[in-house]
């Protein structure tokens, strides 16, 4: 039973002497009422604690009779696991016993059978070293008459190695002959057809060269007979024959086209031949080769001209113009022994063959910068082109943009956009 008294601040109680009431606040004094709130929380933590307590014990106590439950339960799987392996072991050792015993019976059995399968191995042994015995007598027989017939080989051998020798060294030596023929006769076709391809090869480059000169002469002087020897005929390459426009002829030029690796002497007797041959007035060589003494392109020798082929386009003009111009002093007529003969000697001075290297040389350079001014004009043509094409481009453009903001009410527009600019062709 709690010895305390629980009052409430705002009831009222009476006082024992004068019978007034008044506030339990009233009565006590604060000090008083603190006092007593502090034994009240002080209790009421007292009673919680052992409420806690009684609780915990209460959970603790059914938690453990739960568990024992399940120990129970699990005390009950446990013997129940034993009782199994219990069976389980006695079945096992009863399948070992067994097993041991049925092992046991086999084993005697592969024993007896081992047993057997010695003796009867003991058997093939005794048999195997018999034989051994008998094989290694026939083996020594054998080895006796192997050596008695391979000194008898040996002794044959001997008698006939002598023959052999000679018969085999004369064989060998025929061979060996035959050998050294068929290789003779290989190399000596080899050399024959080597220099065949290259005599062929080295005409056929003569031709082609001999097809260019007449094509360059027949495309600079149409009016000139430029005939080709036929191949096999005696005579130059190639006889140039000047004719005027009024068809007057002036003379001839005889052509000669070598393409070799090697100057040879013979070319130039050979040519005055063929000049002679045809009556004709001028002999060139043309010579992809010169003699060692002769490092220009254009030269004068032994009474004809030497002409590299690049340069046959400069030095042709010059000889034409000389042929022409000793028919024109024929056909004059005044002081014609003199003044051909001085046109013969001035001919083959060495000052008309540097005059006629000059022009040579020059053409060949005017053609040169020709070459490079067509280049550079070509060019500036295909800028000019390109800055006609934007402006043309530009043009229409503006038209285009003009009638679509006028709503094609200007007229001059139209026929401005019709316009075509003239092309290259046109300035051309």
């Amino acid at each position: 039973m709690l010895d305390k008294i629980i009052l409430n601040p705002t009831d009222s109680v009476t006082c024992p002497h004068c019978d007034k009431q008044f506030a339990v606040k009233d009565g006590l004094s604060h000090q008083l009422i603190e006092q007593y709130e502090n034994e009240y929380e002080s209790m009421l933590l007292k009673e919680r604690r052992e409420l806690e307590k009684t609780l915990e014990k209460e959970l603790e106590r059914k938690a453990t009779k739960k568990f024992q439950s399940k120990v129970d339960e699990m005390q009950l799987e446990l013997q129940e696991s034993r009782e199994e392996a219990r069976k389980q072991k006695e079945l096992v050792i009863a399948t070992r016993q067994k097993a041991a015993e049925q092992a046991r019976e086999e084993a005697a059995a592969e024993a007896q059978l081992l047993k057997e399968e010695i003796e009867d191995n003991k058997k093939k042994i005794k048999a195997f070293r018999d034989n051994e015995i008998e094989l290694r007598r026939q083996k020594k027989l054998i080895e006796a008459e192997k050596e008695d017939l391979a000194l008898e080989v040996e002794r044959r051998l001997a008698a006939e190695r002598g023959t052999i020798e000679k018969k085999v060294s004369d064989a060998f030596t025929l061979k060996e002959a035959e050998y050294k023929k068929k290789i003779a006769d290989a190399q000596k076709a080899n050399d024959e057809l080597t220099r065949k391809l290259e005599q062929g090869s080295q005409q056929l480059q003569g031709e082609v060269l001999e097809m260019e000169i007449e094509a360059e002469l027949k495309r600079a002087f149409p009016l000139d007979h430029v005939e080709e020897v036929k191949k096999g005929a005696r005579g130059a390459d190639i006889v140039q024959t000047v004719v005027l426009r009024s068809g007057t002829v002036c003379g001839s030029i005889v052509w000669e086209t070598k393409r070799a690796e090697n100057w040879s002497s013979k070319w130039v007797p050979k040519l005055k031949e063929d000049l002679q041959r045809v009556n004709g007035d001028i002999a060139v060589l043309v010579s992809t080769v010169f003699p060692a003494d002769i490092t220009d392109g254009i030269a004068q020798y032994e009474g004809i001209w030497l002409v590299r082929p690049d340069l046959v386009s400069g030095l042709a003009p010059a000889l034409r113009t000389v042929l022409i111009e000793a028919q024109r002093q024929k056909v004059i007529g005044v002081g014609k022994g003199e003044q051909m003969e001085a046109l013969f000697d001035y001919i083959c001075s060495n000052q008309f063959a540097q005059r006629v290297r000059s022009v040579v040389e020059s053409y060949g350079q005017m053609r040169e910068d020709l070459e490079k001014e067509k280049a550079a004009m070509q060019r500036l043509w295909k800028k000019r082109e390109g800055q006609i094409g934007r402006i043309s481009d530009q043009i229409m453009s503006v038209c285009g943009e003009l009638q679509g903001i006028s709503s094609d009410s200007v007229p001059l527009l139209d026929s401005v956009a019709g316009l075509e600019f003239a092309d290259d062709d046109a300035d051309s």
